[in-house]
């Protein structure tokens, strides 16, 4: 059972570990594990269970600031009442995979998982396969498909349509290289009872991207951000697609008034608003651990958390110094590809890519006062060496 023991940035050692267990009235805490660190993971919000399912994922750290692959089919549970950590059976369902995409159907106790890749050769296998998951028994079935559909493809947004039995995805990467991106622009519906794609809003969907953050509610999926190609640009626009009428608007197209355009940022949604959050953009600062909201109403971004502040400069490529940026620690580890759920009041993000390798906690936000809260216990990796309070430090990460 792979699990992360390690107390720096410098590598994830293996070894069981145990927490703990927080004092909680009422609730029998059991001692957890702690994951290794990961990124490029699908998770989904269990709330009858209080509980966040994690599936696959990449647990390789980075050399040299080059990325690695090494990803699993683990399924994981994060109990939100104790902050612990348990490890599931991860038999049948999608196996090893990353980048792939979850929809709640809270209604129906289930969730949806479309998409993602694989390792293949020297290079990648993507999907466009669509699985469910029972909540309850943890039961992984395929859904039934015939005629054509979309492209397989990675980092696609998705979001099920309670309304009309469907689930709807749009862009995503269909590259199945490790040195290009192929953003796409496309937009899907699948029929669930049917078993039949149809392509919507042909000509009128935003322009191609993949890791694009998004969020749905019960009549609208929202997009924001994202990158066409490897090579950028990075976006910042915000896009509306209504899911009675199979439309797109734009809400925002970008420029200054907009958050700083990026990739791999979270997107959630509350009363009247949109909180957006870290993600890893253009700049010098690259990963960053921001907070935003757009109101709905105004039409207009407002920034709420600034983050970590760029100080320094990098010497050469993955030569960071120690005083690189000026941490905000009250806000998480700047991250990019976590996972991302919420509930009507809370957000959560979990895990994700680091400066410094992979993170391994889970941070929430108030979403009437948003703001970066730590859940359970601090991560073991992937952390900045000046944030953890040392004074020894000679590089960003050690």
């Amino acid at each position: 059972m792979p699990v992360d023991g390690g107390g720096d940035a410098s590598a994830d050692t293996g070894g069981d570990v145990s927490l703990d267990a927080p004092i909680d009235t009422g609730v029998v805490c059991e001692d957890g594990l702690v994951p290794l660190g990961r990124g490029e993971h699908a998770s989904i919000l269990d709330a009858e269970r209080g509980r966040i399912l994690v599936h696959g994922g990449n647990v390789a750290f980075p050399e040299m600031c080059r990325p690695r692959t090494e990803l699993v089919s683990e399924m994981w549970a994060y109990d939100l009442a104790c902050g612990t950590w348990t490890q599931l059976g991860a038999d049948g369902g999608p196996g090893i995979r990353s980048r792939h995409s979850a929809a709640l159907d809270d209604a129906g106790g289930r969730a949806f998982f479309f998409g993602g890749r694989r390792t293949s050769g020297g290079g990648y296998e993507n999907f466009a396969d669509v699985w469910t998951l029972d909540l309850a028994t943890l039961a992984w079935n395929p859904v039934s498909i015939t005629g054509e559909g979309p492209e397989s493809r990675s980092h696609a947004a998705v979001a099920y349509d309670a309304a009309r039995e469907r689930l709807i995805v749009y862009g995503g990467n269909t590259s199945t290289s490790g040195l290009t991106i192929t953003g796409t622009e496309d937009t899907w519906a699948l029929d669930l009872t049917a078993g039949t794609w149809t392509r919507l809003a042909e000509g009128s969907s935003p322009p191609p991207r993949y890791a694009h953050g998004w969020v749905q509610d019960e009549t609208t999926l929202y997009v924001f951000g994202g990158s066409p190609d490897f090579d950028g640009p990075f976006l910042n626009d915000l896009w509306a697609f209504d899911l009675a009428t199979d439309t797109w608007a734009q809400l925002a197209g970008g420029g200054p008034d907009s958050p700083p355009s990026r990739f791999g940022a979270a997107l959630f949604h509350a009363d009247g608003t949109l909180i957006m959050a870290a993600g890893h953009d253009s700049t010098d600062l690259g990963n960053i651990n921001d907070l935003w909201s757009f109101d709905l109403g105004a039409m207009a971004w407002t920034e709420i958390v600034h983050g970590d502040e760029l100080t320094g400069m990098a010497a050469g490529l993955c030569d960071f110094p120690a005083d690189f940026t000026d941490p905000d620690v009250d806000a998480p580890e700047r991250r990019h590809y976590f996972g991302t759920v919420q509930s009507m009041e809370t957000a959560y993000v979990i895990f994700g890519k680091t400066d410094c390798g992979n993170a391994n906690d889970v941070w929430s936000i108030d979403l009437s006062a948003p703001a970066w809260n730590l859940e359970g216990s601090a991560t073991t990796s992937g952390e900045a060496c000046n944030r953890s309070g040392r004074a020894d430090c000679t590089t960003l990460c050690f």
